[in-house]
């Protein structure tokens, strides 16, 4: 520093976790002081020029439902660049949140922040628990040109350091900024630290509640010390710094404006050391990119912890959050958007405001405290209830569209079938899947006949109530067209089925043979009969102890009993049908208790496990789905699959991209913080092979998994973790605490749990296999509806294909209206690394298709017939095509 002044931007922030060790409306309570304070202080101190509030544009809704007074006020100080919003509706786990959640992320919180006249064009992710490869291709599709983080870098960061390029696989870069010492590194500077103190305080009937001192006072400041403060800052940071700019982060979580910042910048100013600025990221980062060329560039996700923990296990904290999240991301963007799309084009109101409200549930579970599950057990209540709501309205508009859709067929009234189903595909790509469906019908045999006189059989057999009793009828749809319908008529039928308790247990179809072994706890061994591979020891559940947290998982220091489902032995009944072939397995595992400081106990208690396999005739994977409640603490039940392959490698599918990632920990972890992760997220599936043969296992909201050699690359998956506390400071995997200490017992998921997965063996890799197909068919099923005959003469066949991709390497995300008009979008990526000549073919005319960002601005016009259009697609691209009907 010696004979340099420091050149450097201070910029006054608060980062908003809108729930976390409060709940959202008492955090709400302390935003309303916050922002009341920010107003008065951009409007009276001239000095105070900018405040940034966290990238979210849901915290200043949230301000505004009680402060509706105060919105003009606000357009005035966001037009004026004074107040900073956007570019999110909130701040994202970006590894839970599906690709299209991601997308809607922007989309809403651009169109929040334009209503206020300006949107910060900054990607500000400052605590989010790691970052996804595409990231910054999701950015500049929001022409956004930079990043600005704070975890998720390893080693690299060491030579990266503060300021670097950040490429996706796509080759899309942004400008990104590490912020090594933290995004509160100038909190409250020179403040006395009397000023933090809190008041725990207990309310008479019995809600206990936290309050910092420093919203009610306003701290004076000690310009000496700030600056001493600042010339430590300037030595450890400058040095990691290509530009030689200081970036002082003014705030911290929920922290109000601070008073005297401006004086002390003032004061630094004067000494002659200093050459600040209250400014913004905008302009911090407009100066820093002057040095681009002088930055590195890194290419992957960021999954690192070495400067900061990466919190791996909460993506595993809570998993009934995980299962529900799934559940409200599918309806609306596989069943209610596109269902609600194609009805339109018939006349159907678009319920636009339903499923914005919906969307923005969702997207306020995905603050990254919340759908993490590291807080405290209230707020969890509340994201259960946000996700019932957006899973209701998705739903209801689903079921409101098809039915619309169903009284525009013409079809004759067959007396002799017992009902008709009207079945849509949500895929772009003709496709041969089970359907289900819950009918008011007797258990039995029954048969379904397309239009066409296509014949499948169809079987009824578990009872269900609800309002009525009834049976839930199961076929294979053969060749249901591209995002179409297809209508069956059901008849009664005699087919052959069977049920039987001994053995063999053994289901087989065309492509799999299926052993269940009732001495190992009805663990599987397959068959693979098209290419004569033999896989054992599927299915397999282990539990070990977890005296982690709900950020890190944290094995017993002293004594870990690690208890599988082969030390027990299974009751297995075998049930087969012309339709499928199914195991129905039950077992007990006896497990401990619970942890008894740093080992798990001797009590041990029983948690019976029901299984169910299915094996449809036509399919060529393995459907599982597992029934149990738990009863036991502290502890992690996962279920392994040994696939017996050589491989250094997992392929995972993550968002807008498949992860492949290296089975061994790429560091050492020397000097990191936090242990590097063994275990990995995933969306819908996980891969291992060894280009000749491979094993998927697809599952429906269960993100964790791990890959270990054991004989062959072995894939765990996550069911669930049972944990006590929202936050430790004695775990094995982690330095120190990640939160406050506050007990959380309905984080231990004494509950009942229902998991769905598939086992998927195939020739090749995931690719060449496309088993990855498979696996969006398992998460995404087909949907039917009994139609209701209308008088509603059609000029186009209802009963066709409204959208197909080619070639299959090219994966749909979304078919919905347009947000700003009634034009049709249409978003989808390439999965591999090769270019794709794409052809999108519809079913409905179009006057123009153009290829616009994903901010929906229309870009380039496309080639196109009214029918059909073509593009190119680079490898890993992210295409969005607009179409004017």
């Amino acid at each position: 520093m010696e004979n340099e002044k420091v050149r450097g931007y201070v910029v006054s922030h608060t980062h908003w976790d809108r729930e976390w060790y409060l709940t959202f409306q008492e955090y709400r309570m302390r935003l309303i002081k916050v922002l009341d304070r920010v107003i008065k202080y951009l409007k009276e101190e001239p000095e105070f020029r900018h405040f940034m509030l966290d990238g979210q544009t849901s915290a200043l809704e949230d301000y505004l439902e009680v402060r509706s007074n105060a919105r003009e006020e606000i357009r005035e100080l966001v037009a004026r660049g004074k107040l900073l919003i956007g570019p999110w509706f909130t701040q994202p786990d970006e590894a839970l949140a599906s690709p299209e959640a991601l997308v809607r992320n922007l989309l809403i919180g651009h169109r929040i922040a334009e209503q206020f006249g300006h949107v910060m064009k900054v990607g500000y992710l400052p605590d989010t628990f790691g970052h996804v490869a595409q990231i910054p291709q999701i950015l500049r599709g929001f022409n956004i040109d930079n990043v600005v983080f704070m975890r998720g870098l390893g080693d690299e960061g060491e030579r990266l350091g503060f300021e670097f390029i950040w490429k996706a696989p796509s080759g899309d870069k942004v400008t990104a900024i590490h912020l090594i010492n933290g995004y509160c590194n100038a909190n409250m500077i020179g403040a006395e630290i009397a000023s933090y103190s809190t008041q725990i305080w207990e309310a008479p009937v019995g809600w206990k509640s936290v309050f910092l001192d420093l919203y009610y006072s306003e701290p004076e400041v000690d310009t000496k010390e700030a600056i001493e403060r600042l010339e430590q800052m300037a030595k450890g940071i400058l040095p990691t710094t290509k530009s030689r700019i200081l970036l002082l982060m003014n705030g911290c979580d929920h922290m109000p404006p601070q008073r005297g910042i401006t004086e002390v910048i003032r004061e630094a100013n004067n000494s002659g050391k200093f050459e600040l600025k209250h400014g913004t990221l905008e302009e911090y980062i407009n100066e820093v990119e002057k040095f681009k060329d002088k930055m590195l560039e890194y290419e992957g996700e960021l999954r690192g912890a070495r400067f900061h923990p990466l919190l791996v296990s909460s993506i595993s904290s809570r998993m009934y959050l995980k299962q529900m999240n799934y559940q409200a991301q599918a309806v609306l963007e596989k069943y209610a958007e596109p269902l609600a799309t194609i009805a339109k084009m018939y006349g159907f109101e678009y319920p636009t405001i339903l499923l914005l409200e919906a969307w923005k549930e969702i997207l306020r579970n995905h603050a990254h405290d919340s759908i993490y599950g590291t807080g405290i057990d209230p707020l969890h209540k509340e994201n259960e209830t946000r996700f019932l709501k957006a899973i209701e309205i998705g739903t209801n508009v689903a079921y409101d569209s098809i039915r619309f859709l169903s009284n525009l067929l013409n079809f004759e009234e067959d007396k002799y079938a017992v009902t008709s189903l009207f079945v849509f595909n949500p895929h772009p790509y003709y496709l041969t899947e089970k359907v289900s469906m819950f009918l008011p019908i007797e258990k039995g045999s029954y048969k379904c006949i397309d239009e066409k006189g296509n014949e499948t059989k169809a079987i009824a057999e578990n009872e269900e109530i609800y309002w009525i009793a009834g049976k839930k009828l199961e076929f294979v749809a053969k060749d249901l067209p591209p995002m179409g319908f297809k209508l069956y008529r059901v008849y009664n039928a005699t087919s052959k089925f069977e049920k039987s308790s001994s053995e063999p247990f053994v289901i087989e179809n065309e492509y799999f043979r299926v052993f269940a072994d009732p001495k190992r706890g009805g663990a599987l061994k397959v068959e693979d009969k098209e290419n004569g591979k033999v896989l054992e020891g599927l299915n397999v559940f282990v539990d070990d102890g977890d005296v982690g947290d709900e950020y890190n998982y944290s094995p017993p220091k002293e004594l870990d009993k690690v208890v599988t489902s082969e030390e027990s032995e299974a009751s297995i009944e075998v049930l087969r049908s012309e339709v499928k072939q199914s195991f129905r397995i039950k077992t007990v595992m006896k497990i401990p208790k619970c942890a008894e400081g740093q080992k798990r106990s001797n009590e041990l208690v029983e948690i019976p496990v029901n299984v169910l396999v299915d094996l449809f005739k036509g399919k060529r994977r393995i459907d599982v789905k597992v029934s149990l409640e738990n009863i036991a603490e502290d502890h992690r039940l996962r279920v392994k699959f040994n696939s017996g392959l050589k491989t250094d490698y997992s392929y995972a599918d993550s968002q807008f991209y498949v992860q492949k990632r290296s089975i061994k920990p790429t560091s050492e972890g020397k000097n990191w913080v936090e242990s590097p992760p063994t275990t990995h997220p995933q969306l819908f599936w996980v891969n291992v092979n060894d280009g000749r043969y491979g094993l998927t296992v697809a599952s429906k909201g269960l993100p964790e998994y791990e890959v270990k050699e054991e004989g062959g690359a072995t894939i765990y998956v996550t069911l669930f973790r049972a944990v006590g506390w929202l936050s430790r400071g004695d775990l094995a995997t982690r330095k120190g605490h990640a939160g406050p200490q506050i007990a959380t017992p309905e984080a231990q998921c004494k509950r009942k749990f229902t998991f769905e997965y598939s086992i998927i063996p195939h020739k090749g890799n995931w690719f060449d296999s496309r088993a990855y197909k498979e696996a969006y068919s398992f998460a995404y099923p087909p949907l039917c509806i009994v139609p209701v005959k209308g008088n509603v003469e059609t000029k186009q066949s209802i009963l066709s294909s409204y959208l197909q991709l080619e070639p299959d390497n090219l994966v749909l995300t979304a078919l919905k209206k347009a947000e700003d008009n009634d034009w049709v979008v249409a978003r989808f990526f390439n999965i591999s690394n090769e270019n794709a000549e794409a052809k999108i073919s519809t079913g409905f005319n179009f006057r123009e298709a153009w290829k616009a960002n994903l901010n929906e601005e229309p870009l380039v016009k496309v080639a196109s017939n009214g029918r059909e259009a073509k593009i190119n697609v680079k490898p890993y691209e992210i295409v969005t095509i607009v179409f004017k009907l």
